[in-house]
């Protein structure tokens, strides 16, 4: 191990121990911070992630327990941001220390058999566990920006012009019903502009109308009229019978056709648990609030002869919903509001990247207080 380490090996044993594990767990997490700061480097990356697989694979199981801890601080210290417009701040500490002593558990779990071949393979298989739904933790994802990442794509873009609106609503204000016509007037004059502008799409990002838009025949007729001049696309919320659902609407031609999401955030739109469990954390928490219903099958819009696959924030970071697929172009949109500010969108952009290299695609990602971007 790091030799400084060993000068007070003996001296304070504990110490020691979560030290080396912290110091794995900033080498394992290194890259996310790099790109947030935007001095991410394949040189650093490539040193940094050779030495924490390489001490994951050597280093006694209880730094091992404290190297998974702080991996999951560094990468989901974030979480617990959310419940802030819940009225559940209270909750917070408990959510980032509940993400620390999971991954302390898993990773200290793959050393339960005392061989460093088979803590590799459970290393590695750590990629396809994802407890309650939820899979942002990915071992290899740190490979992302290093000479390990090689991957050359010969794909073009679609002979599109799409305009991705900046967006910048905090979540206090998004779902304020004071300021619905305000968010309104935004989402128009940005369709306008699109069309000023002579594009071909516009795409507003995940509930861009913060309603159920489906049952708002005005403002159907309005989007439905400009959609003769340009394709649109918007998040908004639809409602089917007593179901609502987080949907993405497409708008060409002076009619709309909506797509529903088929992954839900666990423990955001959806909890994970048996029925009489999730009443009562919604009873309890949430005010007696239903989850979100959801697709059963993902969906591919068709924009001016042009497949694009719908994903919404969280499930384009999925393998679910890129299940087969008809088409390399992807429309992403999310609302990155709830987690801002915070290494969540730099994590969901390299992610978005992840799936990009591995499902080869195009993904046009629009957002809301973080920054649209094209990945290729």
């Amino acid at each position: 191990m790091i030799p400084f380490l060993y000068k007070f090996k003996s001296e304070d044993y504990t110490s020691y121990k979560i030290t080396k594990g912290f110091i794995v767990a900033f080498l394992l997490s290194a890259f996310i911070y790099l790109e947030y700061w935007g001095i991410s480097n394949k040189f650093i990356n490539t040193i940094f992630v050779l030495l924490a697989y390489y001490f994951l694979a050597t280093i006694d199981k209880k730094s091992l327990f404290f190297a998974g801890f702080f991996t999951g601080l560094l990468w989901f210290w974030w979480i617990g941001y959310s419940f802030i417009y819940y009225d559940l701040a209270y909750l917070i500490p408990f959510i980032v220390l509940f993400f620390g002593v999971a991954y302390g558990v898993f990773f200290w779990f793959t050393a339960i058999i005392d061989k460093v071949l088979v803590r590799i393979v459970m290393l590695y298989l750590l990629t396809f566990f994802e407890p309650f739904g939820f899979n942002w933790f990915k071992l290899d994802l740190p490979l992302i920006n290093t000479y390990f990442n090689t991957y050359k794509s010969n794909l073009s873009v679609p002979n599109l012009k799409i305009n991705m609106p900046s967006y910048n609503i905090p979540q206090d204000r998004k779902w304020d019903t004071r300021f619905i016509s305000e968010m309104i007037e935004i989402n128009l004059k940005n369709i306008d502009n699109a069309i000023e502008k002579g594009d071909d799409v516009v795409i507003l990002p995940e509930t861009a109308f913060p309603m159920v838009l489906n049952t708002q025949s005005d403002l159907l007729e309005i989007l439905k009229e400009k959609s003769k001049q340009i394709s649109i696309v918007t998040g908004a919320i639809s409602q089917n019978k007593n179901e609502y659902l987080n949907s993405t609407y497409l708008f060409e031609n002076g009619t709309y056709t909506v797509a529903n999401k088929v992954v839900l955030v666990p423990f955001g739109e959806e909890i994970p648990f048996p029925k009489f469990l999730t009443d009562f954390i919604n009873d309890t928490f949430f005010d007696g609030a239903s989850d979100y219903s959801k697709a059963s099958e993902p969906t591919t819009f068709t924009i001016k002869n042009v497949k694009f696959r719908n994903a919404i924030c969280y499930e384009a970071t999925t393998d679910d919903v890129y299940q087969n697929l008809d088409t390399n172009y992807v429309i992403a949109t999310s609302n990155n509001a709830w987690f801002t500010p915070s290494t969540q969108p730099t994590l969901q952009k390299l992610l978005l990247r992840y799936y990009a290299k591995k499902y080869n695609l195009i993904i046009y990602h629009a957002t809301n207080s973080s920054q649209n971007m094209v990945v290729k």
